[in-house]
């Protein structure tokens, strides 16, 4: 059995009939949970951008023009030393020219620098 990927174009209300648009939205929405599984989806090339091969300022997620980008703060002090502390979400829809914030997602550590918490704002 061939693996069924993401398809934008479905399901498309004017030529879907019933049990296939039922099919289509079963078959994307599997898709998207695969993608969240596997922390990434199919079409996206990732690149990083600014700070350092272990700190990077920004990872970009890039299909055609359109563009997720995430910017990490990293942590400076207690057990969030060194780790991603904040990190804010958004998207492009025009190759980079302007952003909608998707959210930010807040870590806590404890003192020995485990994640204990995190808050999706």
């Amino acid at each position: 059995m061939a693996y069924n990927f993401y398809d934008e174009t479905k399901p498309d209300p004017a030529a879907d009939n019933g049990t296939a648009f039922g099919t289509n939205i079963r078959i994307n929405t599997d898709a998207l949970r695969d993608a969240v599984v596997a922390g990434t989806f199919q079409g996206f090339d990732m690149s990083v951008s600014g700070g350092t091969a272990e700190q990077p300022a920004q990872i970009l997620y890039t299909k055609s023009t359109e563009i997720v980008r995430a910017s990490i703060t990293w942590g400076s002090a207690g057990g969030a030393t060194d780790n991603a502390e904040v990190i804010l979400y958004e998207f492009s829809s025009d190759t980079g020219g302007s952003y909608d914030t998707i959210g930010t997602l807040t870590i806590t550590y404890d003192s020995s620098s485990n994640a204990t918490a995190t808050t999706w704002s």
